[in-house]
């Protein structure tokens, strides 16, 4: 949550160097529609979302992927393993780690 408030200060941040840019609910409403993981995060600090620790199914083809730890996990949890999810307002979810990266990708 922290890096999640981070990335949502930063973007009034921006809004202050921007030049020629009187409101601020305009420039984060157009920042958050150019990049959907940045809008998650935005609506999650905004308390239009929220975060939960959910149990998400793991295929047999990805587990070529996951760290050992993961992995143990997974094969005494009928494959599945704990992620962090971004619950937004219509009910989808959305892996919160993923999110953040898009999320700090769309700032630079």
């Amino acid at each position: 949550m922290l890096v999640a408030a981070l990335v949502d200060a930063f973007v009034d941040r921006l809004f202050g160097e921007a030049p020629g840019v009187d409101d601020i609910l305009e420039f984060r409403a157009g920042m958050a529609a150019g990049a959907p993981g940045l809008g998650r995060v935005m609506a999650l600090c905004s308390g239009r979302g929220k975060l939960v620790l959910e149990a998400v199914e793991v295929p047999i083809s990805a587990y070529g992927s996951l760290s050992v730890e993961d992995f143990m996990v997974s094969l005494y949890n009928d494959h599945t393993v704990q992620r962090l999810q971004i619950v937004a307002t219509d009910g989808s979810r959305h892996d919160m780690i993923e999110t953040l990266d898009q999320a700090i990708g769309a700032l630079d």
